[in-house]
């Protein structure tokens, strides 16, 4: 009997261990190596920063699509795309210019684009101001505000006198023109105020109208019926000034959408889940998250009991934790964000808790939907055009990567313990097949002593 059991046993090893094997084999592995090659070619020069209403922008959705596409991940709805209109900053004809003028007209100053002054890329509700002291309202330290009209503009210098940084454009703001100077500007205009000259600025951008678009995959579950996971991330950025610098975007946020494409290859080779996983790439973001607006509202009878893992700047110095941000009104006793804290204690990686409305979470927490954003809280260099792929960090991707993973997989795969717990289940069928390789020597070692007999 004895002998039977553990034939038996051996059996089930043997065959474990070759269908783990097999698993191994077919399984596509997560490559951080990868995830930054995808970075490399999504921040370089030929994409243009993705400002969304841009050809480039449409160009990089095109490339995830076709990302998704190889990997056998199925369009979401007809198309794999989700249409929408944004506001956008157009560029138009001309050059931009801040320069001072006299009582009569004359330039007395010009100041030099890119070194003096540049845009900020708040808004463009207008484009050209001109100002004296008397039509300034507000002439401070750090800034000079001009109300005109119903329009409000704003001159400042930034306080590490650093002009390259860009902020994200918002139809909706309360400025119409804001320019970023340096110190030694400001005073400079301050004085030439002072002595009765005017201002005259121009910025060729102006407010326009732009169809673009979401790209949306997934894989089916066994029971469709089941709330679905997203899995997420924002793919536009901020285009390039009139110099040609191009602001990249390779942490913020090539990173995020590359590593959704990995995990999306490494996903559909481990089977079908229990239930959908959603594939998206967010566009709008930097627009004020609206393309996860757009989803979100548009599907929400469907993801509204779902959970939404959002990755956005990933890949920062390995000296910055990983950080697990939920929406300003969350806590650590939120669900989705103790279940992932959890995970990083476990693991004992370095992570912090952040609460703010500054990623495409924040849209699915005002609707009540389970969401985090995984996120490398490393700003030194993004919105610039220093954040280039060359200071992606690898290590920092294998971190988020072991985090999130044991998250999705738990959500995504619980009625598969192949999936769960591969490791487990090859190293212990190995063990087994290797007792069964001793029992067979053995088996056969006592059988040829009882012929030689």
């Amino acid at each position: 009997m004895n002998k039977k059991i553990i034939t038996a046993f051996l059996i089930l090893s043997l065959l474990l261990f070759a269908y783990s094997i097999q698993k191994f084999i077919f399984t596509y592995h997560f490559n951080s190596a990868q995830v930054k090659s995808n970075i490399t070619y999504l921040s370089s020069d030929a994409f243009k920063g993705r400002m969304p209403g841009t050809l480039e922008n449409e160009l990089a959705s095109t490339y995830i699509k076709s990302q998704f596409q190889s990997s056998g991940i199925m369009p979401l709805s007809a198309t794999y795309y989700e249409d929408f209109n944004v506001v956008y900053p157009q560029k138009i004809d001309g050059l931009p210019c801040l320069r001072i003028l006299d009582k009569s007209g004359e330039v007395i100053k010009s100041f030099q684009y890119n070194k003096d002054f540049k845009e900020d890329t708040l808004s463009f509700k207008q484009n050209h101001i001109s100002f004296s002291k008397a039509s300034s309202t507000n002439i401070n330290n750090d800034f000079i505000k001009i109300v005109s009209g119903n329009n409000i503009c704003v001159f400042y210098a930034p306080t590490d006198d650093k002009i390259s940084f860009r902020s994200s454009f918002d139809a909706n703001s309360k400025l119409a023109l804001l320019i970023i100077v340096k110190k030694d500007v400001l005073k400079s205009i301050k004085d030439y105020l002072s002595k009765d000259n005017n201002v005259d600025c121009y910025i060729p951008y102006r407010e326009n109208t732009a169809k673009i678009n979401n790209v949306l995959g997934y894989i089916s579950g066994r029971d469709p019926s089941l709330p679905p996971i997203v899995i997420s991330a924002h793919f536009d950025h901020m285009g390039e000034d009139f110099s040609g610098n191009i602001y990249s975007g390779a942490l913020d946020n090539a990173s995020g959408i590359s590593f959704v494409i990995e995990m999306s290859k490494y996903i559909k080779s481990l089977g079908t889940p229990d239930r959908d996983i959603i594939f998206a790439g967010f566009n709008a973001e930097e627009y004020g998250f609206k393309g996860s607006s757009t989803f979100a509202k548009t599907y929400y009878s469907r993801i509204k009991d779902g959970k939404v893992f959002n990755f956005d700047m990933i890949g920062g110095s390995s000296s910055v934790p990983l950080s697990i941000m939920g929406a300003k009104k969350d806590n650590t006793n939120t669900p989705l964000v103790n279940e992932v804290s959890n995970i990083c204690g476990e693991s004992h990686i370095k992570y912090k808790l952040m609460f703010q409305d500054a990623s495409d979470h924040s849209p699915f927490r005002s609707l009540g939907i389970n969401a985090v954003t995984f996120c490398d809280d490393d700003t030194s260099k993004i919105h610039t055009p220093s954040d280039k792929a060359e200071f992606i960090n690898t290590s920092s991707i294998d971190t988020c990567y072991t985090v999130a993973s044991k998250e999705i997989l738990t959500s995504a795969f619980s009625k598969n313990p192949i999936v769960l717990y591969d490791k487990f289940i090859l190293v212990f069928s190995a063990v087994g097949s290797a007792f069964a390789g001793i029992y067979v020597v053995l088996i056969f070692v006592k059988n040829k002593k009882k012929l030689q007999k």
